[in-house]
C-alpha cells in the first residue's frame, strides 16, 4: 500500500503507523510537490519499516541521486519518458526503481511493459489523463492487465483509488501494490489523515477478513 504526495510530516507518521508500506513525495511540478529539504521532514517522521518513494518527472540521473541522498528516499517513481538505461543507472546505485505508464490501449500497455519489466522493480500503472501524470484519479480498464507477463515484476496500481474502491480493485487487477493519492484528499493537494486510514483499513481488508481498524488522536487529523 502506497500513499502518495504527503507533505506534512504528522500524514506521515500516521499513515506510517497504520500499515503504509509506501509513502510517496512528489518532486515534479504539481500542487504536491515538495523541496528536498521538505520531502526529508516526511521521511524523518516515518515509523517501521514504511519505505520512501520519490516521484520525478523527467529528471536526470545524477539530480535524482542528489535527491535520494538529501531526503533519504528509498525508490525513484519515474513518470516521464525516462528510457530502461535511466533506470538500469538508478538500480546500479542501489535505488529501487519504479516506472509509472499511462497508457490509451491494451496494445500499447504490453508494449510499454515489455519495454520495462527487466528494468524496474515495479511498474505502475495508472489511466492516461491529459492533465499529466499522477494524482489525476483517472482509471483504466482493468481487462488490459491479463495480456501482461507479469513473472519477475510488481504491478503497482493507481488511478481512480478511494477506500469505496480499493478493494474490488485489488479482487479484480490482483496488484502487488495499491497506490493513492487525489482519493484520500479533501482538495487538489490537501490529504486528509482520516481518508487515508479509510483507504489503508479497506486495502487491508481485500486481503484480511478482520482488520484491526486505524485511529490517531484528533489533534493529528
Amino acid at each position: 500500500m502506497k500513499i502518495c504526495g504527503l507533505r506534512d510530516p504528522r500524514h506521515a507518521a500516521g499513515a506510517s503507523r497504520a500499515g503504509a508500506d509506501y509513502i510517496g513525495v512528489v518532486f515534479a511540478g504539481r500542487v504536491r510537490e515538495v523541496t528536498a529539504e521538505e520531502a526529508g521532514a516526511v521521511v524523518a517522521a516515518f515509523e517501521g519499516g514504511t519505505r520512501a518513494v520519490g516521484v520525478f518527472l523527467d529528471a536526470s540521473p545524477a539530480e535524482i541521486l542528489r535527491t535520494r541522498d538529501a531526503a533519504g528516499l528509498h525508490v525513484a517513481q519515474l513518470a516521464g519518458a525516462e528510457p530502461p538505461e535511466v533506470c538500469d543507472r538508478l538500480r546500479d546505485e542501489g535505488l529501487g526503481v519504479w516506472k509509472g505508464l499511462r497508457p490509451t490501449s491494451s496494445d500499447t500497455l504490453v508494449r510499454a511493459w515489455d519495454q520495462y519489466r527487466e528494468a524496474a522493480d515495479a511498474i505502475l500503472v495508472e489511466g492516461f489523463s491529459p492533465r499529466g501524470p499522477g494524482g489525476t484519479g483517472t482509471a483504466f480498464p482493468y481487462e488490459w492487465l491479463s495480456e501482461l507477463a507479469r513473472e519477475g515484476c510488481a504491478l503497482a496500481l493507481a488511478g481512480g483509488l478511494e477506500a469505496a474502491t480499493v478493494a474490488r480493485a485489488i479482487r479484480d487487477a490482483r496488484p502487488d501494490i495499491v497506490d493513492v493519492s487525489s482519493g484520500v484528499e479533501r482538495a487538489p493537494g490537501v490529504k486528509s489523515l482520516d481518508l487515508i486510514l479509510e483507504f489503508l483499513t479497506a486495502a487491508r481488508g481485500a486481503t484480511n477478513p478482520a482488520p484491526r481498524p486505524a485511529s490517531l488522536p484528533a489533534e493529528a487529523r
